[in-house]
């Protein structure tokens, strides 16, 4: 992805699962001459703010790293001043799972054709889809608990509210007649 810098500052999100191989690759130009490239500083945290990588003064370059659980990693990339941000560009490529995976190291260290390097990519790809499938399956069963948990809440809340009124009325009804029979027109 290619997006201008709008600020100092510039963070990228990634929704990654547990023990994902992640690489990133990035590099930093002048949005009106390619060629020219402006030097950033790179942070990537885990979802806890811990750093996983960190660099600074570079152009381009890259990060790799195995996510150590579930959730929102973030890259940020930041520049010297105001001025530079307004006229830097920045290409970011994030890879993760099985794109992140070097196929051809692989074929080549095992000794693999084509057809069984491409087997393999297949097989990642539905482990990949798999383990998405379990993790919304729990992330649904774990918003099903909430909304059932606040269905539960609601339903007393009426419960005391209705409660409330009753009592309200049922003390107002019992005013009234005290008062109506001092008076003695009741």
């Amino acid at each position: 992805m290619e997006f201008e810098m709008q600020s100092q500052i510039k963070c990228v999100y990634e929704e990654i699962n547990n023990n994902v191989i992640v690489v990133g690759e990035y590099k930093a130009f002048h949005k009106e001459n390619p060629a020219q490239g402006i030097t950033v500083s790179v942070k990537v945290e885990d979802p806890h703010g811990i750093v996983l990588h960190e660099s600074a003064g570079n152009v381009n370059g890259q990060f790799a790293f195995t996510s150590k659980q579930a959730g929102e990693y973030k890259a940020c990339f930041s520049v010297s001043d105001i001025q530079t941000a307004y006229q830097t560009k920045l290409k970011v490529d994030w890879r993760t799972g099985v794109a992140a995976t070097d196929w051809n190291a692989i074929a080549k260290k095992e000794h693999l054709d084509a057809l069984t390097v491409e087997l393999r990519k297949l097989e990642d790809n539905i482990r990949e889809v798999y383990s998405e499938m379990l993790m919304l399956q729990q992330r649904e069963q774990e918003m099903r608990n909430i909304s059932e948990e606040t269905n539960t809440r609601v339903a007393w809340y009426s419960i005391a509210s209705l409660g409330m009124c009753v009592a309200s009325a049922a003390v107002q009804l019992w005013y009234l007649r005290r008062f109506f029979k001092r008076k003695k027109l009741m």
